[in-house]
């Protein structure tokens, strides 16, 4: 019974060591990516809010936006994770749908673009009109492949499809930190500080394109940078829940590997204890019979 045990326990302390460095190796991984993504995302950032410059100065002198003051027809861009093994990281961004969907009108149409195959699951269970899925791992998303979605988005603003735009993704704060969080990219315009167009600039708004033209080329720039930043922020946010994750697994199966040790050594004692025990009383009935 004890060799059995003893058995077992080491090969269990086998599968955990091995299981420890599989995590180990995982949230080294995650972390040494975490710092590339942030930084292409306020790359992004810093593009997107020159072309808002541009757009609200442009903004300053014709009318901004179609099917302004309705929300009938709305687009919403869902950004999740393709894979699992990163804790509450879809869990909070499902809760901001929840969240979005009592907020806007009942009977206005929505209309979902998801990014991740946890996000179509959850929109399906929850019988919402899903009209494009991006199954792709949310690192393999690029900006020609952001261009594209922006491109498309456009189109569909023109056409009188969508009044209104909204995504919903996870912002990344810190190496520990991010925040699931939904927010309305069209037609509203951020808040943003605005130079005032003088001689010296205001050459930079002539352009030969009708107003109406311009200002869609620099809303689909505009736009497309937002996403695409949005996007990293997103895969920034998702390594580091999913290093918190492994990290907290590590911590686990060393627990476990330590009492799994413990008590492997306690049961060696204890056979080795009682193998001594059978030798003394062995040896002990031995000399009563000789006596």
């Amino acid at each position: 019974m004890g060799a059995g045990l003893i058995q077992e326990l080491t090969k269990k302390i086998n599968a955990l060591n091995t299981t420890k460095k599989i995590v180990r190796v995982t949230e080294l991984s995650t972390l040494s990516k975490l710092g590339g993504y942030r930084q292409r995302a306020e790359s992004a950032v810093a593009y997107y809010t020159t072309i808002l410059k541009s757009l609200q100065q442009l903004s300053n002198t014709i009318s901004f936006g179609a099917g302004e003051g309705t929300e009938e027809n709305i687009a919403i861009l869902m950004v999740t994770s393709n894979r699992g093994l990163c804790g509450a990281y879809n869990l909070e961004v499902f809760k901001q749908i929840d969240k979005l969907l009592t907020t806007l009108p009942t009977d206005a149409n929505k209309e979902f673009i998801v990014i991740g195959n946890q996000g179509q699951r959850y929109l399906e269970r929850k019988e919402q009109t899903i009209i494009q899925t991006i199954n792709e791992p949310l690192e393999a998303i690029n900006l020609e492949q952001a261009t594209i979605l922006t491109t498309e988005l456009i189109r569909n603003i023109r056409s009188g499809r969508f009044d209104s735009i909204y995504v919903v993704f996870t912002q990344y704060l810190n190496a520990v930190q991010s925040q699931a969080q939904f927010t309305k990219i069209y037609p509203d315009l951020p808040e943003a500080e605005v130079a005032t167009v003088t001689d010296e600039l205001s050459g930079v708004l002539d352009f030969e394109e009708q107003d109406d033209e311009l200002e869609y080329q620099l809303l689909e720039n505009y736009l497309c940078g937002l996403i695409y930043s949005m996007l990293l922020y997103s895969v920034a946010s998702e390594y580091c829940a999913r290093r918190i994750a492994m990290k907290a697994a590590n911590e686990n199966t060393s627990e476990r590997l330590d009492e799994s040790i413990a008590l492997r050594k306690k049961s060696r004692l204890q056979q080795a204890t009682g193998e001594l025990i059978d030798i003394i009383t062995g040896a002990q009935i031995i000399k009563e019979e000789k006596e």
